[in-house]
């Protein structure tokens, strides 16, 4: 029978923050202390990590329940990962769940089942990273999925979405001087049919950063950590550019700045006399999970209709709500989450008199940011004229509590423009009403009118 995972020990001057329900990983591990700094990378990103220990052939301490994601973390046994993640996936067989190794040297079958894999060297960060990058894509995934079969039972819908396989062929931009190997990579990518643009400056850089979408970036810094840095950093700072993945092409004898590249957001850090084959496969690995997270971007943005819509187009209607409801909440129960339920209600406010298309036209506008703060995967309902029913999966009430406050921030900062000739803005107000369901057997419809009925007798203000 399994015993329960130990928690590997938390930074001995750690902070006590509010409990949160988190999403939670689990760390197979065949060294411990060699795992520790990725735990608390991994605890940066607010993930609760658990750890299981494999000796080589007996796999150890692993919780019954499954968690949201499985890191193999191996130093002494990469050989064994596959097989591993096999006997892992069969252990958690009641859940899809992505299984990442992270492992010291590579073998022949080494990705053959896991989700995603990254070899030595490799930073704390970088592991952790790719952890949670694959948590989001499997979430997504399910969403997709969830929407897919709402579309078909209730609406009678079959969109199409994209391939995930798509015959555009990759395209990497390199940046820095054409140093020899740098040239070697080049045409090692170029043999395997990625089209290749070369930017010598970082204005030239920028240039082609702000055209064509690239699915990765590669930085030369053999010589000095600049511009990488300041490259890197500005993409960060960019939302079309935050998810491209840049990679740090180094010496390993001169470059002592990882903890600072990754800070800046560096995916990968690849070491100039790695074969040009294993340098090619870490860039391309980068560049697949960009193009996949890309393309459920795409997909999820394309499933709404007229049918599923409001009028105004700016969030899912009622009926959608009313539909999609039961399919999240049969999926949390069977993986034994929290799903929260978020109502508000809005008021307008103004010192002259408001025209009823001007107040509608703010809705719309409210819709369309409340959808934009909150996780694409997430369900933004207009209810009615001014009312909105959010849906958040794998959510808690301290979670919601703390997507709420946000949400009332940008209300409360927000103003619109007033019908013709009035002196003063137009705000609202919100009353607001949380609902956390976990394990209650009542049916979405009475959940529904649970939280409508106490968003209107008992809602907090604004």
């Amino acid at each position: 029978m399994p015993i329960p995972a130990a928690n590997i020990p938390t930074d001995k001057f750690a902070k006590a923050k509010p409990r949160l329900r988190q999403t939670r990983v689990l760390i197979v591990s065949d060294h411990p202390t060699e795992s520790r700094d990725v735990a608390s990378n991994l605890r940066r990103l607010e993930l609760d990590v658990q750890l299981a220990l494999f000796d080589g052939k007996t796999l150890s301490a692993i919780p019954k329940q499954a968690p949201d994601a499985v890191l193999c973390h191996l130093t002494d046994y990469a050989e064994r990962g596959s097989h591993l993640a096999k006997v892992i996936r069969s252990h958690f067989c009641s859940r899809a769940l992505p299984i990442i190794g992270a492992m010291s040297r590579p073998s022949p079958d080494a990705s053959n089942e896991f989700d995603s894999t990254l070899f030595a060297p490799m930073h704390a960060s970088q592991i952790a990273n790719r952890v949670n990058a694959m948590i989001r894509l499997g979430v997504m995934e399910n969403e997709i999925t969830r929407r897919l079969e709402t579309l078909a039972e209730s609406f009678d819908e079959h969109p199409q979405i994209g391939d995930m396989t798509p015959d555009r062929r990759f395209r990497v931009l390199f940046i820095g001087k054409a140093s020899p190997a740098f040239m070697v990579i080049i045409n090692a990518l170029q043999d395997k049919g990625v089209d290749v643009v070369a930017a010598f400056t970082s204005f030239s850089a920028f240039d082609y950063l702000h055209g064509d979408p690239f699915d990765a970036v590669v930085m030369n810094a053999l010589e000095q950590t600049e511009p990488a840095f300041s490259i890197s950093e500005a993409m960060r700072r960019n939302s079309k550019l935050f998810h491209t993945p840049t990679l740090f092409l180094i010496d390993k004898d001169v470059f002592q700045d990882h903890d600072a590249a990754y800070d800046r957001g560096a995916r990968d850090i690849i070491t100039v006399d790695a074969e040009p084959e294993e340098i090619s496969g870490r860039i391309l690995e980068l560049a697949n999970y960009h193009r996949v997270h890309e393309q459920l971007k795409s997909d999820i943005f394309a499933l709404t209709s007229d049918s599923t819509r409001d009028r105004s187009g700016s969030a899912f209607s009622q009926a959608f709500m009313t539909a999609h409801l039961p399919r999240l909440l049969d999926d949390a129960k069977a993986a034994n989450l929290p799903l929260a339920l978020i109502g508000l209600t809005l008021t307008p406010v103004s010192t002259d008199p408001v025209e009823p298309k001007t107040i509608a036209a703010a809705y719309a506008q409210i819709a369309s940011l409340i959808g934009n703060l909150v996780r694409m995967q997430d369900v933004v309902c207009r209810w009615d004229d001014e009312t909105f029913v959010l849906a958040f999966y794998d959510t808690d009430q301290s979670q919601a509590e703390r997507i709420l406050t946000r949400i009332k921030a940008l209300i409360d900062c927000s103003a619109y423009e007033n019908s013709a000739g009035s002196t003063s803005a137009l705000t609202f107000t919100a009353q607001s009403s949380i609902l956390e369901i976990s394990t209650d057997i009542r049916s979405a419809e009475v959940h529904l009118s649970d939280l409508i009925a106490d968003l209107r007798e008992n809602g907090s203000s604004a």
